[in-house]
């Protein structure tokens, strides 16, 4: 079976967003599971205000024709990248210290820059 681009990119849509829904409704309806999922949310933070900036300029300026291209590629290209972030939140969120969920959703965003720096030294 071939997989389309568009089929492609909307698994990698729904996987990128799925992964932070998830992680709220964990916080709002799984209180033993909140000190999981707010460090994963934190690890994945930085890269959805990147989509969100992405998202804003493609309806705000979408004047040239192919203003589209960016906003369908990000899923597809930043996809290995968030898929590490997630691993590493994940992995992160079995440290039993801080106690704190905010100080535990720091360490999540904080573990980007670092995380993004190891995967450049990588690849």
């Amino acid at each position: 079976m071939d997989i389309s681009e568009t089929y492609l990119g909307l698994g990698a849509a729904a996987f990128e967003l799925g992964v932070p829904v998830a992680a709220v409704v964990a916080l709002a309806f799984a209180p033993r599971m909140r000190k999981f999922a707010v460090v994963l949310l934190g690890a994945v933070t930085p890269l959805l205000i990147a989509y969100a900036f992405m998202a804003a300029s493609y309806f705000f300026a979408s004047a040239e024709p192919s203003g589209g291209l960016p906003f369908s590629a990000v899923w597809v290209m930043s996809f290995v990248v968030y898929l590490a972030l997630a691993l590493v939140g994940a992995t992160l969120a079995f440290i039993p210290k801080p106690s704190n969920l905010y100080g535990r959703y720091l360490i999540g965003f904080l573990s980007t820059p670092i995380c993004y720096a190891l995967f450049n030294l990588v690849s």
